[in-house]
């Protein structure tokens, strides 16, 4: 679907003969860089889908959309909010990182309420600020951890219906507004779309092949569970399809995500994780030295991926035997890691 821009400045309507070849030679290269862009996109996401599952792959991928288009127009910060049919966000990254769940929630109502990204779902359109200060469209947030005065807020179609919408933010006035690769981000937009319904019905696809899977060990009793203790039951199937801390952290081990089971795994609550000043403060040294040596020469680019045991530090004081994995990623063009936990 094509994107409906807005008003271009005068700069981008008209040119001078003089200067119109370079104008041609600016857009040509535009157009290679969204082209890139997509490349880009779509490789990234098929390789996030061999790495992870779940949410853990739905994360990594809205993490290379908003990437992607960070580089394609030179923005500082940025988010995104996956929305339903009904126009409810499921799934969302803010640029101030992991947030607690009930500010998250508030902050993401007070956005599409009155907002930006409500604008642009509500009118289904590209939206540009030029500046902050005098377009009554952006809500500065409170505890804000960014300057912001341009934004530029692109909305994702699934058919005719947004299903997404990426806000991309600078600290310079009119940093989006010049830019000729605007007039191709509808081709960049599209194929966003289309890989996040691909994600999408890849991770339905697994849940119900899961429930199939533990829907036919009930179908085939081995024997009588009664009677022997060492087997399976559906709700034991169940509860460890859901045992699995899933983590996503930046270079200096700040969470950027972290499921509900992560966060049990330590006996803390989500939004007291999100407050620690890094994940390593969750590993025991003595037991984890050759583990954290392992995830620094991940994100130093020397390994792709790291897998290692550890004892954790639990918010009591327990220890807590860990097998702690990861895969290096990139977080506005610095290293990152996305990976999973699991009990010994």
């Amino acid at each position: 679907m094509r994107l409906d821009m807005p008003d271009l400045p005068n700069s981008q309507k008209s040119v001078s003969p003089n200067s119109a070849h370079s104008v041609a030679v600016q857009h040509l290269k535009a157009l290679r860089r969204a082209i890139a862009a997509q490349e880009e996109l779509i490789s990234s996401a098929y390789a996030s889908q061999r790495a992870a599952r779940g949410q853990l792959m739905l994360k990594s991928v809205l993490l290379e959309i908003i990437q992607v288009f960070s580089r394609l127009t030179a923005a500082e910060e940025g988010s995104i909010f996956l929305l339903n049919d009904e126009g409810v966000v499921i799934e969302s990254i803010l640029a101030r990182g992991a947030t607690m769940r009930e500010l998250k929630r508030n902050l993401i109502g007070q956005v599409l309420d009155q907002g930006l990204a409500g604008w642009v779902v509500k009118h289904r359109r590209l939206g540009i600020i030029d500046d902050t200060e005098t377009d009554d469209r952006w809500v500065t947030l409170a505890h804000q951890p960014y300057e912001v005065r341009s934004v530029l807020c692109i909305p994702i179609f699934k058919a005719k219906q947004v299903c997404a919408v990426v806000t991309l933010m600078h600290p310079n006035v009119a940093h989006f507004s010049h830019l000729a690769v605007l007039r191709y981000m509808d081709v960049v937009a599209s194929v966003v779309g289309l890989v996040l319904d691909n994600v999408q019905q890849k991770i339905e696809l697994t849940e119900v092949n899961d429930l199939e899977a533990i829907g036919s060990s009930e179908s085939v009793p081995i024997s009588d569970p009664s009677t022997d203790s060492s087997s399976p039951t559906s709700e034991t199937l169940n509860t460890e399809l859901t045992q699995t801390g899933v983590y996503i952290i930046t270079g200096e081990g700040k969470f950027l995500y972290a499921n509900p089971c992560f966060a049990h795994v330590f006996d803390y609550r989500l939004e007291d994780l999100v407050t620690l000043n890094s994940m390593f403060e969750l590993i025991c040294p003595q037991t984890g030295d050759l583990l954290l040596q392992d995830i620094k020469r991940c994100l130093n680019r020397e390994t792709r991926s790291f897998r290692g045991s550890c004892e954790g530090r639990g918010k009591h004081g327990d220890r807590i035997p860990l097998i702690l994995e990861g895969n290096l990623t990139r977080f506005y063009g610095k290293p990152a890691i996305v990976g999973t936990l699991s009990r010994q």
